[in-house]
């Protein structure tokens, strides 16, 4: 109604004073609503744990992983094929043991007596932060068993990428260009091909970033090829390429360093980013644990504190070299 309305003039002063207080109270929209805070966290990150997720996890013992491995003898036609009467020819294969020293995972976290009870209407504090902790770790490991690396920092563990880079042979070459190039798929069936057991797909998997499954699917459509879809664990539906289960990561870099034969830096490189793809026999990589990822509430010894810690022990085991291959050199653009 206008104030200017012939039926404001017609108003008793009563009923005037009234509507003019009403509509005179301007923050009165704001006072009187009561506001309601939404009791879910969203965590501000993307993080798919792929090799978590998908990985055999086995139990490890003492301050190492041991396995032994056998490199084949050398048996030629002119000394396995012999004459009745003729000496044999002795061949042997020779033997080696690998060990993987167990590497501890760890981190503390804390929140203070006042802000658990400032917040205990809204929720539990304290829980909500063992929560989000345990995935920042998860994210930490995932990382690491890709691009983990001995070398520059010595309590950690060497990812698969840091292993196979180092097996002659089991690194494939998407491109002799250090910029990259698109995925070619008859390349990386030549890197399905270089791993022990590829015939049985059921026990391979296919490790790539979201960019890299991007650039598997343009490859796919481009050649008018499907994809059919399988179950893994957990159970989970993932696509497949040729019977092997394509599984994202974000643990598997888009900052990869290529010379044009093998993966020189695991991560920092701005110039020339590529990516990778990484095809794992689960039979020959795993990982071996000695502590399962654990958290521990400490005992309270400052009145002002409540703190907890989360710590993993134990390996990424690239048992058999031949188990797993790199396809490098695929550039993002």
């Amino acid at each position: 109604m206008s104030i200017n309305n012939p039926e404001w003039a017609n108003m008793d002063a009563q009923r005037q004073q009234a509507f003019q207080r009403a509509i005179s109270v301007a923050t009165a929209g704001t006072n009187l609503v009561q506001s309601y805070v939404n009791k879910i966290i969203q965590q501000l990150s993307i993080r798919e744990f792929g090799a978590l997720g998908t990985l055999d996890r086995r139990p490890g013992s003492g301050a190492q992983a041991i396995v032994n491995r056998r490199t084949s003898s050398v048996m030629t036609p002119a000394n396995v094929w012999v004459a009745d009467t003729a000496a044999l020819t002795e061949t042997t294969g020779t033997y080696a043991q690998n060990q993987w020293t167990y590497r501890t995972l760890a981190t503390r976290g804390r929140v203070t007596r006042k802000i658990r009870a400032t917040g205990r209407t809204y929720l539990d504090v304290l829980a909500e932060e063992m929560t989000h902790k345990l995935d920042d770790m998860n994210n930490s490991l995932e990382s690491a068993l890709f691009i983990g690396d001995s070398n520059p920092v010595a309590n950690q563990i060497d990812g698969m990428l840091t292993q196979i880079n180092a097996v002659a042979g089991q690194v494939v070459a998407n491109t002799t260009a250090a910029a990259g190039d698109s995925l070619t798929l008859a390349k990386l069936d030549e890197a399905i091909d270089s791993v022990k057991g590829a015939g049985a797909r059921s026990d391979l998997v296919i490790y790539g970033s979201f960019a890299g499954m991007r650039k598997l699917n343009a490859a796919l459509q481009a050649q008018q090829q499907f994809m059919n879809e399988t179950e893994i664990a957990a159970g989970f539906r993932v696509r497949t390429y040729d019977g092997i289960p394509m599984v994202v990561s974000t643990g598997m870099p888009d900052d990869l360093t290529w010379s044009g034969s093998a993966v020189t830096a695991l991560s920092g490189e701005t110039a020339n980013p590529t990516t990778a793809l990484a095809v794992v026999n689960k039979r020959y990589l795993w990982v071996e644990e000695l502590t399962p990822m654990t958290m521990m509430p400490l005992a309270r010894d400052d009145s002002q504190f409540e703190q907890f810690d989360l710590f993993w022990d134990g390996a990424c085991v690239l048992g058999n070299t031949l188990g797993a291959s790199i396809l490098g050199g695929i550039n993002l653009d």
